[in-house]
């Protein structure tokens, strides 16, 4: 990987919001922070830097729009009643992380559901959302006639902390797809980025309590974890600034999906408590585009909502909805709430409907309750005894009740936000993409390893488990380490793993023309024996194609094993000829399985 890239393009896409931001290697070198943001016009307002995460496929399942093009289109379709042929997703990046969770096996491809519950391969969708941005950005370069050519572009994606290897790979191939190169692509983690960005910004573009502190927050030595609260998840980094201006992972990633839109859930299920479930879906199929105006303001006003004002929040209550709750149920809405539990904390005045702030709160406290539990638990670690500061970014760190919040329950913190909290992941990946290593070392959330077989040793090891090769007896099932839990892997840091094997006997020709393939094994104990030990699970397979079609009959390689930033990279080297050939890694399903499938919650699709 050149260590100067031409041009830099960072692509982010969550819940709710997608862009792209890119730079020249000239500007970084001049101003790391100048930094261009892709502009889009809604129609209706200023021009925004992101667009919403939503696409629109039609029956054939071929793409048709991304963002305001793809909302307003659906809201046609919803008006003309035609939207059961087509695919509108929504919370498509979620739904990837959930069905992992899962332990939905999602090496080719898998199922996601559209708003209606349709089903369309995941593949599909996150190809032409990268697509669609890479190919927007390409076109603004023609338009300009800046002269770039594409294999000048570096890509980088930023993709949430506690996704695993398997949602990773997926990206990987997505981006594969519709043509970016892998030696042309990397991902960064989206807390990561947000803290490569905030570093570099001058205290005036701050937001916090004492500025003072905020100066020392990124000083040599300093401690801080980095709040990355999005639509679908949360994550959360503990980091510390070195000598050299490099930021060192103290903690393991941590989070989970308790983002902006488990708010707009609990929302959603007020509004069925109290028009009916039979109301909500005929408001939804009649009146989609009311529908979606409805969402779009709370979204706005949840993100305004102050706690301390103790003040109502109000929305307004599109008549649509009000005049078909009267139809069906022959009654009014304001006689609905009288005689619901809502009697107290929800008034309706013509078009108005207010929310008193101590209902408004129950929509936040289950969701922040679990933030700031995980906060309480990464604190506790002794490597993070002395964090002195707590930095907010992501769309849900908007939301004043959530920093209310946090620094309430964190008073002897720094509490800050960038001024563009919205942006600063987007600018941050950016910043990465020129220089990976800013990010010097991560640590280890699982002991990893390969299923190796070793020449076998009476003294140590299980005679039920001995083998016989060509050359000899063999133990198998060794679980050979190469990082252990806790460690911190610095980036570049490389591990070998030998391979010695020998095609002589009759019955071992014809394995020459198969691929070598290692059981890749995690563990969550520090020094597993076996890899059938407790606590060991397989976390995939690394493969090895035969050089010229098969393997030469003695067998002496060294697979090694990189650090590469976000991922793990191979290359197999030959020692006789010392040639060398990459090394291809698939992952297996989630090792935490769940077997109930979590969905991203997604309103349109009601449970009624």
């Amino acid at each position: 990987m050149a260590e100067t890239k031409i041009l830099v393009v960072a692509i982010d896409f969550g819940s709710s919001g997608a862009g792209y931001a890119f730079s020249f290697a000239y500007q970084y070198k001049n101003n790391p922070l100048d930094i261009s943001t892709s502009l889009w016009n809604n129609g209706n307002g200023p021009l925004q830097a992101k667009i919403p995460a939503v696409l629109l496929f039609n029956p054939d399942k071929k793409f048709h729009s991304f963002g305001f093009e793809a909302e307003d289109k659906y809201e046609e379709l919803l008006n003309t009643n035609e939207e059961d042929q087509w695919y509108f997703l929504k919370g498509f990046k979620m739904q990837l992380y959930s069905a992992v969770n899962a332990g939905e096996d999602i090496r080719v491809d898998f199922e996601l559901l559209d708003v209606g519950g349709k089903s369309i391969s995941a593949k599909s969708v996150f190809s032409a959302a990268i697509g669609f941005l890479k190919d927007h950005f390409i076109q603004q370069m023609h338009w300009r006639k800046l002269g770039t050519v594409e294999d000048d572009i570096f890509w980088v994606v930023s993709v949430p902390a506690i996704w695993n290897d398997s949602a990773k790979q997926f990206m990987r191939e997505s981006a594969e797809t519709v043509g970016i190169k892998g030696d042309k692509f990397i991902m960064v983690y989206e807390p990561e980025a947000a803290s490569i960005y905030a570093r570099l910004l001058p205290v005036d573009k701050l937001v916090g309590n004492n500025g003072a502190v905020i100066l020392k927050a990124f000083d040599p030595g300093r401690k801080f974890i980095v709040v990355d609260a999005g639509g679908g998840t949360v994550d959360i980094s503990a980091q510390q600034v070195l000598e050299n201006g490099e930021l060192k992972i103290i903690h393991r990633e941590c989070g989970g999906p308790w983002g902006g839109e488990c708010i707009n859930k609990q929302f959603v299920n007020m509004l069925i408590e109290l028009f009916g479930k039979e109301v909500m879906k005929q408001f939804k199929n009649k009146h989609g585009d009311d529908f979606l105006q409805l969402l779009r303001d709370f979204e706005v006003k949840k993100k305004m909502y102050r706690v301390e004002d103790e003040e109502s929040l109000t929305i307004r209550m599109p008549l649509s909805l009000i005049e078909l709750f009267l139809d069906i149920k022959q009654s009014y809405v304001q006689t609905a709430i009288a005689s619901s539990r809502f009697d107290e904390t929800v008034r309706l005045k013509r078009d108005k409907l207010s929310i008193a702030g101590s209902l408004v709160e129950t929509f936040f406290s289950e969701t922040i309750g679990m933030i700031i539990d995980e906060l309480v638990s990464i604190l506790t670690h002794e490597r993070c005894s002395d964090v002195s500061a707590i930095m907010m970014a992501g769309g849900f760190s908007e939301a004043d009740t959530l920093q209310y919040a946090i620094k309430k329950q964190f008073q002897s913190l720094e509490v800050f936000i960038p001024t563009d909290v919205s942006l600063s992941v987007l600018k941050g990946a950016v910043i990465y993409g020129h220089n990976p290593n800013v990010v010097s070392s991560r640590v280890c959330y699982y002991t990893y390893g390969v299923n190796v077989a070793r020449k076998f040793n009476p003294s140590i090891h299980d005679p039920r488990r001995k083998f016989f090769r060509d050359d000899g007896e063999y133990c198998k099932d060794i679980f050979d380490v190469l990082f252990e839990i806790d460690e911190e892997v610095h980036i570049g840091q490389t591990k070998s793993i030998y391979a010695r094997d020998t095609f002589f006997s009759k019955a071992r020709q014809i394995n020459r023309y198969d691929p070598y393939k290692w059981r890749f094994m995690v563990s969550t104990k520090k020094d597993p024996f076996y890899t059938t030990d407790e606590g060991c699970m397989e976390h995939g397979s690394i493969i090895v194609f035969p050089p010229n079609v098969m393997w030469p009959k003695i067998v002496n390689s060294q697979i090694l094993l990189k650090i590469a930033g976000t991922e793990l990279v191979g290359t197999c080297v030959d020692e006789e000829t010392m040639t060398e050939k990459s090394v291809r890694f698939e992952f297996l399903p989630s090792i935490n399985k769940n077997q109930e499938r979590k969905r991203l919650f997604d309103p349109f699709y009601l449970d009624i």
